[in-house]
This record gives C-alpha cells, sequence and structure tokens, in this order.
C-alpha cells in the first residue's frame, strides 16, 4: 500500500490546505478523536507550566511536545468555544480518578 500524500494528490496550496483541515477534522472532531485529542493534550503537559526546577533540556522537551500538538490544533481549527472544551477534557484527563 502506498502512503496518500496530499501534496501528491492535491494541486494547489488553498485547496490542499482545505483538504488537509478537513482531514484532521475528520480524525479528531468525533467522539473517539475528541478523547484522543484530550489525552494528547494531557500527556504533552499542553496547558502546564514546566515544573519548577526543570532543566533546560527538560522545558525544550516539553516546548516539541506542545509545538506538535500546537500544530494539530492549527490543522483543526477550532472555535474558542471548542477549545476551551478541550482544554477542559485535558485537565480532567489529568486527575487521578478513584476507580472503584
Amino acid at each position: 500500500m502506498a502512503w496518500l500524500s496530499l501534496k501528491r494528490a492535491v494541486l494547489g496550496r488553498r485547496y490542499r490546505e482545505r483538504e488537509l483541515e478537513r482531514a484532521y477534522r475528520s480524525v479528531f472532531l468525533c467522539p473517539d478523536g475528541e478523547i484522543v485529542l484530550a489525552d494528547l493534550a494531557a500527556d504533552c503537559g499542553m496547558y502546564l507550566s514546566p515544573p519548577q526546577g526543570a532543566t533546560a533540556a527538560q522545558r525544550d522537551f516539553m516546548d516539541g511536545r506542545k509545538a506538535l500538538f500546537a500544530r494539530i490544533l492549527s490543522c483543526l481549527r477550532i472555535s474558542p468555544e471548542e477549545h476551551a472544551a478541550l482544554q477542559e477534557a485535558a485537565r480532567l484527563e489529568t486527575l487521578q480518578l478513584d476507580e472503584d
């Protein structure tokens, strides 16, 4: 199977951008995709500050993870309300929940 490359498959930069946004939205803006997106946001610490005492290398590593997540968000072009809901979902992912 050959991987589909958007730049090879679609001519025209503006059309490629719309197709890329459509593809990202179809992957992440569905129930399972929203769970994955919240997990990724929590895992990369998107909405957290680096821990006190973090070394420059640790901060750089966190920044790199956040940059990749920011790339996903930029392709989704979600509304401020959707972003606030994502931030809350990511916050909930970081909480320790009691498992009975």
